[in-house]
This record gives C-alpha cells, structure tokens and sequence, in this order.
C-alpha cells in the first residue's frame, strides 16, 4: 500500500489463471478499479477473449462485485512487433465487450 495527503491505496494482485479466479473475486470485492491486462500475442488475447475466456469471466465478475472503473492494458506488443493494427483491434474489441455488454461507463474505461 502507500499514502498520498488525501488518500490510501492498496494495491491488490489477483492473477487472471482459472486456478487463481477464487482469489481474483475476492480481490474485486475489495476494489474500486480493476487493472485489466490482456495479452496481445497472437492466440493468447483470442483464447482469453472467446466466450468462456479469463478476459471475459474477469470482466463479468468484476462488474457483478460492483467496480465502476477499469483500466485496460495491452501487455506484450513486443510479440506482434509493437503493430498499430494489432493494438486497435485489441483496443478496439475490449472496449465494445466493457461498455456494449459489462455495461461500464464509457468515461470509466
């Protein structure tokens, strides 16, 4: 944790590998914003991303716990050599299932 004047933040690591999904709800009952990484090598955002996916379940789950605000980050664009392209469809994708069919916010992704 640390201390700002204002405020105190607790960060939380609650990985997103199905044997670790117990400790990622009870992570998400405790939180305010979720970090959401996703993976943009090739197959690795597609397989957590189909339905029945680890991107997909943690965005349901943290949704349902009730956080508001979540935090996107594409993580290893150095497997698809930093392409624009790829970034946009990722981006792209993530952002349509957060606000089309979680319901957040648009101002809170």
């Amino acid at each position: 944790y640390f201390n700002t004047k204002h405020k105190r933040y607790t960060i939380l690591d609650a990985p997103g590998h199905l044997g670790y999904v117990p400790n990622m709800i009870i992570g998400a009952t405790q939180a305010d914003i979720a970090l959401l990484v996703v993976s943009a090598a090739r197959d690795e955002f597609e397989k957590g991303f189909d339905r029945g996916g680890q991107t997909r379940e943690h965005g349901l789950i943290g949704m349902s716990l009730g956080i508001k605000r979540v935090i996107v980050v594409i993580n290893k664009m150095d497997m698809v050599n930093y392409k624009q392209e790829r970034y946009n469809f990722i981006k792209s994708k993530v952002h349509k299932f957060l606000s089309k069919d979680m319901r957040f916010s648009e101002k809170n992704i």
